[in-house]
């Protein structure tokens, strides 16, 4: 039996698929953003850890040196240099505490001002983060709590 001869005409007629790359085009561009913009948050909570560690680092230089300047700077004076120094972020909840530390385990041990010469002082910086992105899908705490301590050795007193 011979092949049956097929018929141009009779082929089967497909669908249009009219507006499938639309589709699939938002789709894929959704996923793709939202990886770009995660990309984003993640360089900025780096960026901020890194600015609040050197905050902290600052307001304790400006504590052990600060011992032995006359008149003597207060605690005051380096929670404000500590704020100053964030230039603006958009860090809430923050909080500086300035403390002696006990040098082996950073515990609060007292009054910072008080420190003998050669025992640790620590700025503490603790502040809340809110991501730019809503939900995270739970990768990113939302909001992410910081906490930064900084413990240099005190200069005078």
């Amino acid at each position: 039996m011979c092949p049956r001869p097929t018929n141009p005409s009779h082929r089967p007629r497909t669908r249009p698929r009219r507006g499938a790359a639309i589709v699939e085009t938002a789709l894929i561009l959704n996923v793709l953003l939202l990886g770009i913009l995660g990309v984003f948050e993640y360089g900025r909570i780096v960026m901020l850890r890194q600015l609040l560690q050197n905050a902290a680092r600052e307001g304790a230089r400006l504590a052990v040196v600060g011992t032995a300047a006359n008149p003597e700077v207060t605690t005051a004076q380096i929670q404000t240099y500590v704020s100053k120094y964030l230039a603006g972020q958009s860090i809430s909840g923050m909080t500086v505490s300035v403390y002696q530390a006990n040098p082996t385990t950073g515990a609060n041990i007292g009054s910072w001002d008080q420190t003998p010469y050669g025992g640790a002082i620590a700025v503490k910086i603790q502040a809340t983060y809110k991501p730019m992105i809503p939900s995270t899908f739970r990768i990113i705490p939302n909001p992410l709590p910081m906490t930064i301590v900084s413990m240099m050795l005190s200069e005078a007193n």
